[in-house]
């Protein structure tokens, strides 16, 4: 799971710091922030196969950390206000929980290997 979630904080930065510098970027950055974990979780639920229960924690750990890492950032940055963290965080490791669960439902369906057999 450390890299998905190395590869969420990665591109949650990556977001943040085109942000500061393109408007349109930061203008989308809500829809943005929450669509990296979900698909970092379904990549992570597809390929590591976790089962259901540990694919949704997964999903929901690797959303919420680099959205939290990413808003302080952005705080910092002067580009989002404290109130963000609060609830942007949470949005985003909601949306990795769905992502986790979508990714292990949609490998069980295609018949893929469980567990440290699967790719990824």
């Amino acid at each position: 799971m450390l890299r998905f979630v190395i590869i969420g904080i990665v591109l949650q930065l990556a977001m943040v710091v085109a942000g500061h510098f393109f408007e349109s970027v930061l203008n989308l950055s809500g829809i943005l922030g929450t669509a990296i974990p979900f698909v970092l979780g379904i990549w992570y639920g597809f390929t590591r196969r976790p089962g259901y229960g540990r694919g949704a924690w997964g999903g929901f750990v690797i959303g919420i950390v680099g959205a939290f890492i990413g808003v302080i950032v952005a705080i910092v940055m002067k580009d989002q206000t404290w109130i963000l963290l609060t609830f942007a965080p949470l949005s985003s490791g909601v949306t990795g929980t769905l992502g986790g669960l979508l990714g292990e439902f949609t490998a069980r369906t295609a018949g893929t290997p469980t567990g440290s057999d699967a790719t990824g």
